[in-house]
């Protein structure tokens, strides 16, 4: 997977669309997670530092879309459902911490758990349970997802020999 997401990204750094292009990965990463976007984000940028500031929003957006059509999945199938096709929500720790957040939390539990590096499956599918106002949801996923990436953009932007070692430690960069 590794290879075919840094060939995806070769082929469209000349593009001047690239940032919407690391978008739809950042898309299609957040509705089918097969590999952390955060090191993908690290790479495009690495690629191209020059539009850092508008991969890190165009990312940062499709990333709250995807989390947001997640949420609305998992609410849709309800909680029982969630359990018979992903048992492994209802088994992980992250499911009792998230819980716990979205009773005191409400809403502002997606922001957290979007921010902190935890898997974000198990969290969308707990906060969706909760009936979250959508609206609400959003802006909670883009703060996240956009303070997240910010980070990640940045630093790949500013401090780029320390990003080149955590994209080469997923085989995104040689």
């Amino acid at each position: 997977m590794p290879a075919r997401v840094r060939g995806f990204l070769e082929r469209h750094t000349a593009s001047h669309h690239y940032a919407s292009w690391v978008a739809l990965a950042s898309l299609g990463l957040t509705l089918l997670p097969s590999l952390p976007f955060g090191v993908v984000l690290v790479t495009a940028v690495l690629l191209d530092n020059r539009r850092w500031v508008r991969i890190w929003l165009l990312s940062s957006l499709a990333a709250a879309v995807g989390s947001l059509i997640l949420l609305a999945f998992f609410h849709h199938l309800g909680w029982d459902q969630v359990v018979a096709r992903f048992p492994e929500i209802a088994q992980s720790g992250v499911y009792a911490r998230v819980s716990e957040w979205v009773a005191r939390w409400g809403v502002w539990a997606l922001f957290v758990a979007t921010v902190i590096p935890l898997p974000q499956t198990p969290a969308l599918a707990v906060c969706a349970i909760a009936a979250q106002p959508l609206p609400l949801a959003f802006i909670a996923l883009l703060a996240g997802k956009g303070l997240r990436y910010f980070v990640y953009a940045w630093l790949a932007a500013k401090s780029p020999q320390t990003a080149r070692k955590i994209s080469a430690r997923y085989g995104l960069l040689r």
